[in-house]
């Protein structure tokens, strides 16, 4: 191994390669002593690759990350369900960049970095995320093929955080209003997908043979033209009784063997706007947030939102307004938040949605999928209750007080003190003053608790006996206030 040298502020290393050829690199050294390392590791490296114990990378150093990707997605991506999404994402943000014109060896966390902190701006987070999975995901099928050696790279990129927002829903008393507001063609399709939870491909893919209205089951086991749902497995649930008439109808009406075809009876396009029929049978129903006034004459570009449709005219030009109602932006994937909300909140087993929507885990069905509306938490939050109001309290401070005054004057002198003279109450000060002066009149007087740590306070004062004196069992006189010597050997005490 030879000496580093430095040539335009850089430090370059030098070694030998496994063929026994010179090589020299540049780094990113600081110091000489720091490039001695590095090239100290380059020539271990290539000496294990020499004697076998390692393998060499491709002369290439196994192709771009452009041809990576395109590989992956012959391979891998095109026998997903998702495929149709994400290559046009891939095509769009990351073939063809300037991260996938680098070698697959020249590619760092750092660099993979960079290119997704540069589009923050452009992309949501999810998609940052999408963009880091789909390359994560090519590397690691090249590392299983041997395409690629060495670590994946994506590995210490870390996730973007992604706000959590709660998707919008129909309410109950939205859903009859919005089916009737569908046309014949779309309204089976849409109480199915209202009733059963069932994702747009699947609902497309649906065929007559699924459906079994004698037995109420349904067998979800497709999604479009694959023979695979996107759990990759069948499950059959059941059919509501409401919905057996829109069903049936379908059946019906369908010249093909699909239950929702398109008028000639072919599979209807992947590409159809449901989220558009929904949003229209929404302002048709009525169900909208806003409405937005404008004026219609060209050039005016006048507009006034108001909570009504009523007729207004433009204040510049005195035109007639046309009135624009503004739905919710719902999609219709949200019908499936619809499904698991409207369940939970009439009170159906949590397990029990869990299968209708075919959940593998139960969170997902609560806390993706279960919206529960104000209206249902206030009613169940009025669970807790404890019996009446504040005056309950008022009746059972006023008993303590009866139980306290029947208390035997016998023990009164214990547990009260006695009022002033005057009827007035005692002062807390005069109270502690006088409860030391009867404390410490004589040991004899007092009864002590069995803890000597306490304080004064918590001493009984004992009943009052009369001044006598007694003996003791040696026939010693003995005083009030006074104990005896108890002598123990030679000792006394």
């Amino acid at each position: 191994m030879a000496e580093p040298f430095r040539k335009n502020e850089r430090w370059y290393l030098r070694y030998k390669d496994a063929h026994g050829r010179w090589r020299q690199q540049p780094s990113d050294a600081q110091t000489k002593t720091e490039a001695r390392r590095l090239a100290g590791e380059l020539q271990r490296r290539e000496e294990r690759i020499r004697l076998g114990i390692e393998e060499a990378p491709p002369e290439d150093g196994g192709g771009t990350v452009d041809a990576l990707l395109e590989w992956w997605i012959d391979a891998y991506l095109s026998k997903s369900p998702g495929y149709s999404r994400a290559v046009g994402t891939i095509r769009k943000h990351l073939i063809g960049s300037k991260l996938g014109r680098l070698r697959l060896v020249e590619l760092t966390p750092g660099k993979i970095e960079a290119f997704l902190q540069a589009k923050v701006d452009l992309c949501a987070p999810q998609t940052l995320n999408h963009l880091r999975g789909y390359l994560s995901r090519a590397f690691n099928a090249g590392r299983k093929t041997e395409r690629f050696h060495g670590q994946n790279p994506v590995t210490d990129v870390k996730k973007r955080r992604i706000p959590k927002t709660v998707p919008d829903f129909l309410r109950a008393e939205e859903v009859p209003l919005v089916l009737a507001a569908l046309s014949d063609r779309w309204r089976s399709l849409f109480a199915t997908a209202l009733y059963t939870g069932l994702r747009k491909g699947e609902l497309l893919g649906l065929r007559k043979v699924d459906v079994d209205l004698v037995n109420r089951l349904l067998t979800v086991a497709r999604s479009y033209r694959r023979d695979t749902t996107k759990g990759g497995h069948a499950d059959v649930i059941p059919i509501a009784t409401e919905l057996q008439p829109y069903l049936a109808e379908a059946i019906a009406r369908s010249p093909s063997g699909l239950v929702f075809p398109a008028p000639d009876g072919a599979m209807t396009s992947e590409g159809v706007q449901l989220e558009r029929v929904l949003r229209r049978a929404l302002h048709r129903a009525g169900i909208v947030q806003t409405w937005l006034h404008k004026c219609r004459r060209k050039g005016c570009r006048h507009v006034e939102a108001a909570s009504d449709d009523q007729l207004r005219r433009c204040p510049r030009c005195q035109m007639k307004l046309w009135p624009s109602g503004q739905v919710r932006p719902i999609r219709f994937h949200h019908l499936r938040h619809t499904t698991a909300s409207l369940l939970l909140m009439r009170g159906a087993d949590v397990a029990a949605v869990q299968r209708i929507l075919r959940h593998s885990d139960p969170r997902l069905t609560t806390e993706t999928y279960g919206h529960l509306v104000p209206d249902y938490l206030r009613v169940q939050i009025d669970r807790l209750s404890f019996g009446p109001g504040p005056g309950r309290f008022e009746t059972v401070a006023s008993s303590e007080a009866q139980v306290v005054a029947t208390i035997s004057a016998r023990f009164a002198p214990i547990l009260l003190p006695e009022a002033a003279p005057g009827g007035k109450a005692l002062s807390p000060a005069h109270l502690e003053t006088e409860s030391s002066q009867v404390l410490e009149s004589g040991r004899g007087e007092r009864i002590r608790t069995s803890d000597i740590l306490l304080p004064k306070q918590a001493r009984y004062q004992a009943a009052l006996r009369p001044e006598a004196s007694f003996h003791s069992s040696r026939g010693e006189r003995i005083l009030p206030g006074r104990r005896p010597v108890v002598t123990y050997g030679t000792h006394a005490r």
